[in-house]
């Protein structure tokens, strides 16, 4: 039944639903207002009916407690002892004859008092009367009862109490041998009627007060108040009613024709529209649009989950750093390469950096990167340096995109590709061709002047020996020598810069290497306050080196750092084992002067040097690169002014090295 009459609901307009909720809302409001009434009638009813039996039950007892404490002794002091008047000592005939008169006189009640085996017929108790009798016995709490009870087809209002047997009652109610012979000529005496015992409950004082009057008034005060509020409900339905559809509907119909406007098919495929109109109801109309553009709006969602997913799998996925931050400069997203690449702990931490131009290790040149793509909306593979967070520099090559979202705030994407390995190796190829140049450059150069700088100092030791030289032409003689010989050990310098000498490997200790090499420093920087300290590695494992070249190459960076430090200072050597890559690194840490950033890029290219004239030739640093290039390793340089330098080899550990061999 319920099923059905839903279905017929859902058939109806929405309007038609919505006046049939109000008027069923109000017609069950209305009833239950009015049974609310009722029920406070009824029970205002019942507490003023009970006020009246009290003043009945009062007045008995008033009539019974007189004839029992006045009447009776008075009549047994006048009347012989076997005498008894009724109509003056007897307390149940006296009180209904009394509560008779009343009645005569206000006939809103009955009074009755009975008993179960009475001496007066007229005091029997109904079937009823009777029940509430062995109820009273059945309990000895219950003394009284009141309630509605229905009876001789009329509801009445009864107030119950209970009569227990009195010593007083015993003598006309005792032995039926000793009743008194008024009352037998008058009643009779019924010899199976038993004796009362004491304390026993043997009647009741009743009285019934009829309320279908009073409750008829209280159902018409009910069906008023129903009557009434329902009327004053429905008014104002009405007017609600009338001002929604003056106020609310209006509105409804321009808020129709835009969801019509939003979800409206298109015109080429207006013919295949499948949802039918509903009628002229705005509800359903609405009801309808809404749920097409619901339907339109779930599946552009969908759409724009799976193409974000697509789009977050990309950005997470891709292999090069990829940033997106907005005009403010302030980070809104990083994907985990970039995360690493600049040494972000994770994307919080990325978030948190004031602006996106302290990536750039010259913000100035971030800022120019910026302005180009805010004029020509892009800007690809831009040569720049950034900074990590622990602040080393990265060479990389930036792609920027400038984007306009749907909120139409302005993003910049930006593609990172890093290019510090490639840079380096591309330095270190340059570096290999300059001195291979350079190399080929010195040894012809060399060979040409070494011949004439032999015919000349042939020649002045030709003259020198001959007899006629003056002191004056013996000095000049002198000087001539002196520069040549300085030529000549350049010459020398050159060819051994430039010949290819054989490389005899073996397996070496590098920690014997470098004692060997120490023990000539240690000894001409003793007198200089110049301390050198050892961190060496625990162990470590073998190399595969040409022990008399790795000694220059010791013994050159260790003088280049001793001579670095003009007063006091110290020199440390760290040795450790690399197990990734397979590398043994010697690092030579000085407290120096350091080298500016225009001077380290040079400081491998011969003949350059930053030493005062004549305190050296700059081929030393040449030279040990060349030699530690022999031996498959690399060298590299980290100096700032002021902060000291740190020239580290990485040679291979014999596992991963080349042996034997010559080069």
């Amino acid at each position: 039944m319920f099923w059905e009459m839903g279905e017929l609901m859902a058939k109806l307009s929405s309007k038609t639903q919505f006046r049939l909720g109000t008027g069923l809302i109000l017609f069950i409001f209305c009833l239950l207002v009015s049974l609310v009434v009722y029920r406070i009638g009824k029970e205002e009813a019942e507490k003023h009916v009970f006020k009246e039996t009290e003043i009945y039950i009062a007045s008995v007892d008033a009539t019974r407690t007189y004839v029992k404490d006045v009447l009776r002794p008075r009549m047994y002091d006048i009347l012989p002892e076997d005498h008894f008047v009724v109509e003056a000592m007897s307390t149940s005939f006296v009180g209904r004859e009394v509560m008779y008169r009343v009645h005569d006189r206000f006939k809103n009640f009955r009074y009755k008092r009975v008993a179960l085996v009475p001496i007066n017929p007229a005091s029997q108790a109904d079937a009823l009367e009777a029940d509430f009798i062995r109820r009273f016995n059945a309990d000895p709490n219950l003394h009284e009862w009141s309630g509605l009870i229905e009876k001789d087809g009329q509801n009445y209002y009864a107030r119950l109490r209970a009569i227990s047997a009195e010593e007083e009652c015993l003598r006309c109610h005792g032995d039926p041998e000793d009743i008194p012979q008024a009352i037998v000529d008058r009643y009779g005496n019924d010899p199976l009627r038993k004796a009362y015992v004491l304390d026993q409950v043997v009647g009741a004082d009743i009285v019934y007060i009829p309320v279908d009057v009073t409750f008829a008034r209280i159902k018409r005060l009910a069906w008023g108040a129903f009557i009434i509020g329902a009327g004053c409900l429905l008014c104002l339905v009405v007017l609600f009613y009338a001002l929604f559809n003056h106020t609310v509907i209006s509105e409804l119909q321009g808020l129709l024709a835009t969801f019509k406007g939003i979800a409206s098919p298109p015109k080429e495929l207006e013919g295949l529209a499948s949802t039918p109109p509903r009628g002229n109801d705005e509800f359903d109309q609405i009801k309808a649009a809404f749920e097409e553009a619901a339907a339109d709006l779930k599946s552009t969602h969908d759409e724009l989950t799976t193409s974000e997913t697509k789009y977050r799998q990309l950005f997470e996925a891709s292999r090069d750093p990829i940033l997106i931050w907005d005009v403010a400069g302030r980070i809104l997203d990083i994907n985990a390469v970039g995360l690493h690449l600049l040494g972000f702990a994770d994307r919080y931490e990325a978030r948190q950096i004031g602006q996106a131009l302290d990536l750039f290790q010259n913000p100035d040149e971030g800022r120019r990167l910026l302005q180009t793509v805010d004029s020509a909306g892009f800007v690809k593979e831009a040569e720049v340096v950034l900074v990590s967070r622990q602040g080393g520099a990265i060479d990389a090559l930036l792609t920027v995109n400038r984007t306009t979202g749907e909120d139409e705030a302005i993003r910049y994407e930006v593609y990172i590709r890093d290019i510090t390995l490639r840079k380096r190796m591309e330095k270190q190829m340059a570096q290999t061709e300059k001195m291979a140049s350079i190399g080929q450059l010195a040894a012809g150069v060399a060979h040409e002047i070494n011949n004439p700088l032999s015919v000349i100092s042939c020649y002045s030791n030709l003259i020198e020996k001959s007899g006629d030289v003056t002191a004056q032409i013996r000095e000049d003689l002198e000087k001539v020598k002196k520069h040549t010989l300085s030529c000549k050990r350049i010459v020398d310098s050159l060819l051994n810069f430039a010949r290819a000498s054989e490389t005899h490997r073996r397996l070496a200790d590098v920690h014997a290497g470098l004692e060997s090499v120490l023990a000539i420093v240690e000894k001409q920087v003793g007198k200089r306050q110049v301390e050198i300290q050892r961190r060496y590695a625990a162990s470590l494992p073998p190399v595969s080196i040409d022990e008399d070249k790795m000694a220059q190459v010791y013994m050159n960076i260790l003088l280049n750092a001793v001579q670095a430090i003009e007063e006091r200072g110290t020199v440390t050597i760290t040795t450790v084992c690399d197990p990734q890559s397979g590398r043994v690194r010697i690092a030579f840490a000085d407290t120096g002067a350091g080298i500016s950033a225009e001077h380290l890029d040079k400081i491998f290219d011969p003949f350059y040097t930053t030493k005062k004239d004549q305190e050296g030739t700059g081929l030393g640093l040449s030279v040990s690169y060349g030699i530690v290039q022999e031996h498959d390793g690399d060298i590299q340089v980290d100096s700032r002014p002021g902060h000291g330098s740190v020239f580290t080899i990485a040679l291979p550990a014999a596992a991963s090295a080349g042996t034997g061999g010559t080069s």
